[in-house]
């Protein structure tokens, strides 16, 4: 299954302003309708009409001109995504989860223990560095295409393609 997820705006979604060079805004990923919509809001709507409904969210801000654009994202807001799927039975949020744990695996968050297998299924073991306890993670069978797919929607996600 593709994902799509919107790209940052340069506007407020409630109020519509045009974010400021070197502003600081909140940007929101909101479960609808079993897909994720990126929404980005500055500083006062965030805190008057925002919070309801997110499932994850972020502070980011737009770069001075002069700038290079920050390539990779704060591993934090990958590592909060794969938190939150730990649960999820859906096969497109599955798929997402085990990609994001690759790349949490390169960025040394999660360090490969070893392979496990139970009722026909493979998981990989992961020491879950930040939280000193063990994580297990679905091995889907994806093919190439689908592994991009879902990175890309990674990348899409903060505007960004990390590479795993």
């Amino acid at each position: 299954m593709e994902w799509y997820i919107n790209r940052g705006s340069k506007n407020c979604f409630f109020c519509e302003r045009l974010f400021r060079e070197e502003e600081e805004y909140y940007s929101a990923l909101y479960d609808e309708d079993n897909a994720f919509t990126r929404k980005d809001f500055c500083m006062e709507c965030w805190n008057e009409k925002a919070g309801e409904g997110v499932f994850s969210y972020w502070k980011t801000k737009i770069q001075k001109k002069s700038e290079t654009v920050q390539k990779y994202a704060d591993t934090n807001v990958f590592y909060d995504l794969f938190i939150k799927l730990e649960n999820e039975n859906d096969h497109s949020r599955v798929n997402f989860r085990y990609v994001l744990s690759l790349y949490l695996m390169r960025k040394k968050i999660l360090k490969l223990k070893t392979t496990h297998k139970a009722n026909g299924n493979e998981y990989l073991v992961f020491k879950n560095l930040k939280e000193d306890k063990d994580t297990k993670v679905f091995i889907p069978k994806l093919s190439k295409d689908e592994v991009f797919a879902v990175t890309e929607e990674i990348g899409k996600l903060v505007n960004c393609i990390p590479k795993i």
